[in-house]
């Protein structure tokens, strides 16, 4: 629809018509519920929605349509004019720019139609404005309870965000919309890649000689911006997606961000073809989406399939997938992005000739196969010390220890033939390029190899039916230079080239990649307990994602064979606050855990009241706190959310004067009616014993518990006088005869002393657990 506006008078101010040839005062555009004006400076002056008299653009600080960028240096137009669809804006220098507008049936569309050539990028915005109740900052939607401003980058050359760099990357989360002092700020950006330049990459490698591209040139650039009711963002986003062709990714037929299936909970583990029975079956049988394999592949490159796992290959795979697909779960794959591993045959036994250079000096003189002393024209490249130290010399990759500091410059400590390629004599004049790599000991593709790679992906999509991908290390991307063109590019053409939908993840957050991003799986496993690892990042997240329109999520939890399953109520408990999904990583050892069956059924209890979202909103609110224990457990048809109140105590051997008593007393209270408590002693450490362990409750209950505690074994006492041991692993031991049960606590304040003869390197750990509530959960609402 090409826009008209007619001469009218709205809200004061006087309007001429853009069918006229030429106007220099001050224009709106309108579209859905937002109307634009822009002043002949080319600033927004006003930002109003359509239904409501209220300017929500700063006056005092107008941001612009569009600035240019010379010598890293932002230039503000100074002036502007109008046709019927165009804006003509004029820069200091004489330079000028013509943006073509149009008005859709729920946002108005902004393109670069001509520019003045020698222009480094173009900067959409900022767009200025009061709205800033809640900043969507990689979305790029700003919202109040009434209100939402947004802007899109209408193709993959438009990167949302602030332009921080020569490359055009984004390293953080999004500064597609950023809070200000004044409210918030919407900005977009194009780097001209159109002309060879010479920038840092990666924010790390200096001085890198880049190569043009055919579609880098900064005509094309295009936004949307829009404004609407908060509950109407989704529909506008799926209207722009579906009007500019952008990435549409669908799942069941459904929208990805309007779809549940983005942010269910999945499995990852190592299957093989002998083994996917068995983890198809605890998925099933957990309730899970899928199933994720953690690493299928013994290069990365070309993604060759690890032999010892599929031995048929490519089919060995696809018959995971056909079992998995038959149980009505998808099946997927890890690998990270377009890193290339040095036993990939893009590295050995000949090096192609698109890896990624930092940059390439010459040899100053011949060189024999067995040189470890390589003279070199320049420093310039090798003086920064990485993972792999290596450099290109025709077909053989050289690696170094490091480069002289004065002239005649040398490569020294030199390995000829590195990673199996071929050591070769190289004659006086041949370039030695330095290969840009990583600390996982791996290279990248240039910008070229990169689509290689891409097709690589594809294939084995395709050839399997995989149907789920996470891009991890997606950050890799930047190695080409090529900044967030290069990251959304990779992951565009994976997404076109899969010949069924997939589901994605990825490593890193981005504004354009949002379109085919189905979740953010952030929080791993690895960095402390099931309870602790990266707890705080976890919750954080939950908010980002929130703000960005992305499905709730919380990473990866380890189901060990020591899991026990309070542990799995408690994870599961924050799942349904922030209704959140997650993955377990469940390797073969795990299904040694003597509690594996209950936690099987207790993650499907857990799952099923979530996806029939059974619970109330102050529940939710209740179980978003990480401080909260509880328990869900079914009776007949019904399930009961039971809370507890839980209180943890160490305890540690003393050196006291003769005859000074050794016993610790910490208080608790019973905040509900009178219950029997549920006690845990626990010996913690890895040695050591607890010995002759003394419980008192309350200065009148006293029990000698005739038991001695290995390292890692626990004692778990209730109403019953018959108590439970348990060795370090979880497993069930015995039962231990007290000759008495725990009194009952009564509902107020209490005490517990505790006193043991404790071995070297032990110390008790006790946990008293209290019922505070049980309630019925509705059914689904």
């Amino acid at each position: 629809m090409k826009l008209h506006i007619s001469t009218i008078v709205k809200r004061g101010l006087l309007l001429i018509s853009l069918s006229q040839p030429w106007h220099a005062t001050a224009q709106y555009f309108s579209a859905g519920n937002l109307d634009v004006r822009m002043d002949t400076q080319g600033r927004i002056a006003a930002l109003q929605p359509t239904t409501r008299d209220q300017n929500y653009a700063v006056t005092d600080t107008p941001g612009y349509l569009l600035q240019i960028v010379l010598a890293q240096k932002t230039i503000s137009p100074v002036s502007a004019r109008f046709d019927k669809n165009n804006i003509y804006l004029q820069y200091p220098a004489g330079q000028t720019a013509v943006v073509n507008v149009t008005k859709r049936n729920t946002y108005l569309r902004f393109e670069l139609k001509t520019i003045s050539k020698g222009i480094d990028a173009v900067i959409w915005g900022p767009i200025n404005t009061t709205v800033a109740d809640t900043i969507g900052n990689m979305i790029g939607v700003v919202r109040t309870a009434y209100y939402a401003l947004g802007i899109q980058a209408l193709n993959k050359k438009t990167s949302g965000g602030v332009l921080q760099n020569e490359e055009g990357a984004i390293f953080d989360n999004g500064s597609t919309a950023r809070a200000t002092s004044f409210g918030a700020a919407l900005q977009a950006f194009t780097v001209n890649r159109s002309v060879d330049r010479t920038i840092t990459v990666w924010d790390t490698w200096h001085q890198v000689p880049l190569k043009a591209i055919p579609d880098g040139k900064l005509e094309g650039s295009a936004i949307a911006l829009f404004g609407c009711t908060p509950g109407a963002v989704l529909t506008v986003l799926e209207n722009i997606t579906s009007q500019e062709n952008l990435p549409y990714a669908t799942w069941n037929k459904k929208w990805i961000k309007t779809s549940p299936e983005s942010g269910r909970p999945y499995m990852i583990t190592r299957f093989n073809e002998n083994n996917i029975d068995t983890f198809l079956h605890y998925a099933k049988s957990m309730g899970l989406a899928g199933v994720y394999h953690e690493g299928p592949f013994k290069t990365w490159g070309h993604f060759v399939l690890d032999s010892t796992e599929f031995p048929h290959g490519i089919k060995g795979f696809k018959a995971c997938v056909d079992k998995a697909h038959a149980l009505g779960l998808r099946l997927g794959f890890h690998t990270l992005t377009n890193f290339i591993t040095t036993n990939d045959t893009f590295v050995s036994p000949v090096p192609d000739p698109h890896l990624m250079t930092a940059g390439s000096a010459t040899l100053t003189g011949n060189i024999s196969a067995d040189a470890t002393k390589i003279s070199v024209s320049s420093p310039t490249y090798f003086e920064m010390r990485s993972e792999l130290n290596s450099v290109r010399i025709g077909n053989e990759i050289v690696r170094f220890r490091e480069v002289s500091k004065t002239a005649p410059y040398q490569l020294l400590g030199c390995i000829r033939g590195a990673f199996g390629t071929q050591r070769n004599a190289h004659a006086q004049g041949n370039q030695v390029s330095r290969l840009i790599d990583h600390s996982y000991k791996v290279f990248f593709p240039d910008w070229e190899l990169q689509q290689k790679l891409a097709s690589n992906v594809i294939r084995f999509i395709n050839e399997t039916g995989a149907d789920q991908m996470d891009f991890d290390g997606h950050e890799g991307t930047y190695a080409t230079g090529m900044g967030d063109l290069s990251f959304n590019t990779f992951a565009e053409s994976v997404f076109k080239g899969a010949n069924h939908p997939m589901v994605f993840g990825s490593s890193r957050a981005n504004h354009y990649f949002w379109h085919f991003n189905n979740y953010l799986n952030w929080g791993e496993p690895w960095y402390g307990s099931f309870r602790e690892s990266q707890s705080d990042l976890r919750i954080t997240n939950q908010a980002f994602y929130e703000r960005n329109y992305l499905p709730n999520m919380l990473g990866w939890f380890l189901i060990t064979e020591q899991t026990t399953s309070d542990d799995i109520d408690w994870m599961l408990g924050r799942a349904a606050g922030y209704n959140a999904g997650y993955a377990l990583v469940v390797r073969e050892k795990a299904l040694s855990n003597p509690h594996i069956s209950e936690i099987t059924a207790q993650i499907n209890l857990w799952t099923s009241a979530q996806t029939h979202h059974s619970f109330s909103m102050e529940q939710r609110t209740w179980l978003k706190n990480p401080a909260n224990e509880v328990h869900l457990y079914q009776e007949n048809d019904a399930l009961f959310m039971q809370r507890f109140s839980k209180y943890e105590f160490n305890y540690e051997a003393k050196n006291v004067q003769p005859g000074e008593p050794t016993t610790s007393t910490w208080s608790f209270k019973n905040p509900a009616s009178a219950q029997y408590a549920q006690l845990v002693l626990l010996c913690d450490g890895k040695e050591g014993k607890v010995n002759k362990p003394v419980l008192e409750l309350d200065h009148s209950f006293h029990i000698e518990l005739p038991v001695t505690l290995a390292a890692g074994e626990s004692l778990v006492i209730g109403k019953a006088r018959m108590a439970r041991l348990y060795d370090a692993k979880g497993r069930f031991l015995k039962e231990i005869d007290l000759g008495e049960a725990l009194p009952q606590m009564t509902t107020g304040d209490h005490e517990l002393s505790f006193d043991a003869t404790m071995d070297t390197g032990a110390h008790a750990h006790l946990t008293v657990k209290l019922v505070t509530g049980t309630e019925k959960l509705k059914g689904e609402n």
